[in-house]
C-alpha cells in the first residue's frame, strides 16, 4: 500500500513538473516571437524609408520592393493602386520580375481594371527576358484569348 501511495505521489509530481516546464517553454517561445515581431517592425520602417528614397531616384529594384510592400501590406497600409504604380515604374526601367507582376495585375485586376490584352503584353515582355512563370501565364492567357477569338494584330509583339 505504501509503495502504491509513493508511486501515485511521484507520478503526480512528475506530471506537474512537466506541465510547468511546457508552460515555461511556451512562454519563452512567445517572448522570442514577440521580440522578432518588434524587430521586424523596426526593420520594415527602415526598409520603407530607404526603399522610398531609392525608388524616387529611379532604382528599379527599390521600386519593385516598395511595390511588394504596398501589395502585401508589410510596413505600410495595403494599397494595390500604389503597388501597381510602383510595379509599372520598375517594369518600365526593365526589371523582369516587375514585368511579370504587371501581367498578374492586369490579369487579376489588382490596382487596375482587368485587361487580358495588356496582361498578355506584360507576360510576353517578361517571357522574352526568360521569366519561367511568365511563359506559363502567357500560354494560358493566349489560350484564353484564342478560345474567345479576340487576339488581333493590334496587340501582337512581332
Amino acid at each position: 500500500m505504501k509503495i502504491l501511495l509513493i508511486t501515485i505521489l511521484f507520478m503526480t509530481t512528475t506530471i506537474n513538473l512537466s506541465a510547468k516546464t511546457t508552460n515555461l517553454y511556451q512562454h519563452a517561445r512567445y517572448v522570442r516571437i514577440s521580440l522578432q515581431q518588434q524587430q521586424n517592425v523596426k526593420n520594415s520602417y527602415k526598409k520603407l524609408f530607404f526603399a522610398t528614397r531609392a525608388a524616387k531616384k529611379g532604382n528599379p529594384r527599390a521600386q519593385f520592393d516598395l511595390a511588394v510592400m504596398y501589395a502585401t501590406g508589410r510596413g505600410v497600409p495595403r494599397n494595390e493602386r500604389f503597388a501597381f504604380n510602383w510595379f509599372h515604374k520598375s517594369a518600365r526601367h526593365g526589371f523582369v520580375e516587375a514585368k511579370y507582376y504587371m501581367g498578374i495585375s492586369f490579369e487579376q485586376g489588382r490596382g487596375v481594371r482587368a485587361n487580358a490584352h495588356l496582361a498578355r503584353y506584360w507576360f510576353k515582355q517578361a517571357a522574352k527576358a526568360g521569366h519561367p512563370k511568365a511563359i506559363y501565364h502567357l500560354s494560358r492567357i493566349e489560350k484564353y484569348l484564342n478560345h474567345r477569338g479576340i487576339i488581333g494584330h493590334r496587340y501582337s509583339m512581332r
